[in-house]
């Protein structure tokens, strides 16, 4: 069984494309009002980033602009995926005499990124840019430049049968408390259909897509029926982070409540996650490698502890488990 694409972003798809070749480039203007008085470098500035959107792309460059009204005269940053949301990594210029900064990037023409402008500690939604993208911690201003792929996998396809989402508050003796899961069952699913179980499964499902994503990969005959359970984490940066007794709770309580009320059996078991998620999915293997067929880890957040999910899978034995790691172009996680 291979899961192919999870998704936490659905952007507009009339935003995908920018035409620049009616106007002026914005490397034009930055030369004309380089001389300018003051007062006409903005007028030329505001004329042109109402007349335009941004950010403005000029063959493999993307250019960001941010107009700073504070007038605390700060430097302006960006963060965003490309720089692990670090708040002080890519600095604006300011234009002379004026309150606008910019920032010329040369981006792959495929890339799709979220960003944020961070002026003190302040961050800033793209003043000028329409396209946002909301996920488990606010929204972001979304650049996609132009080769980018929408992917067609988060539609919704009316030609493809739709699957149940049952609802369950789960009780968990071994940790005391209760938590929200929610059962996706695809109608040809059986007793013996693949489980896969989803780590922060309120965002997978909220933000991810995902019930969508089962349905059209199951009709589309890419994915066989399976039964997928969502688990919402209570804290999951407690929970996550090479914590036995939760993997314990997962595996001793939650798969045989939900085996049982559903009449499951011999299933092969499918664990995974996004950041933290992936992590702890990983570590899984650690005490139940002989139950766990397929791991999946979107952006594993790989570097806490010191790389300790490194060191860890290292001294795991007797693993038979496929495990897929998936990671962005900016994310530099090549050398884990």
């Amino acid at each position: 069984m291979r899961i192919k694409y999870f998704f936490y972003f659905l952007i507009v798809a009339s935003f995908l494309g920018q035409c620049t070749s009616k106007q002026e480039t914005f490397s034009e203007l930055l030369q004309k009002v380089k001389d300018l008085p003051t007062n006409q470098k903005t007028i030329m500035l505001k004329n042109f980033t109402t007349q335009q959107t941004f950010p403005f792309i000029e063959d493999s460059v993307a250019y960001f602009v941010f107009e700073d009204t504070s007038q605390q005269k700060q430097p302006v940053y960006l963060a965003g995926d490309l720089t692990g949301w670090r708040p002080d990594s890519i600095a604006l210029k300011p234009i002379e005499g004026t309150n606008f900064w910019y920032l010329g990037l040369i981006l792959p023409a495929s890339a799709r990124i979220e960003y944020k402008f961070v002026v003190g500690n302040n961050w800033y939604l793209d003043p000028f840019n329409p396209l946002k993208e909301e996920g488990a911690y606010g929204f972001n201003s979304v650049l996609a430049m132009p080769a980018y792929r929408f992917p067609q996998e988060v539609l919704f396809k009316p030609e493809f049968d739709k699957s149940s989402l049952d609802t369950l508050i789960f009780k968990s003796k071994l940790l005391g408390n209760r938590r929200h899961i929610y059962v996706y069952r695809h109608f040809k699913a059986g007793k013996n259909s693949p489980i896969i179980i989803f780590q922060d499964g309120g965002d997978y499902l909220r933000f991810g897509k995902a019930k969508i994503i089962l349905d059209n990969l199951i009709g589309q005959k890419l994915l066989e029926p399976v039964i997928a359970l969502f688990v919402k984490p209570r804290n999951r940066f407690r929970e996550y982070r090479f914590n036995d007794a939760y993997i314990k709770m997962l595996f001793t309580e939650l798969l045989p409540f939900v085996k049982k009320k559903y009449g499951l059996k011999n299933n092969h078991l499918a664990i995974g996650g996004a950041s933290l998620g992936g992590v702890i999915s990983i570590y899984a293997l650690k005490n139940y490698a002989a139950q766990i067929d397929y791991v999946f880890s979107q952006s594993g957040a790989f570097q806490v502890d010191n790389e300790r999910i490194v060191n860890e899978v290292k001294s795991f034995s007797d693993i038979h488990a496929f495990i897929f790691l998936s990671y962005g172009y900016f994310e530099n996680m090549e050398k884990s």
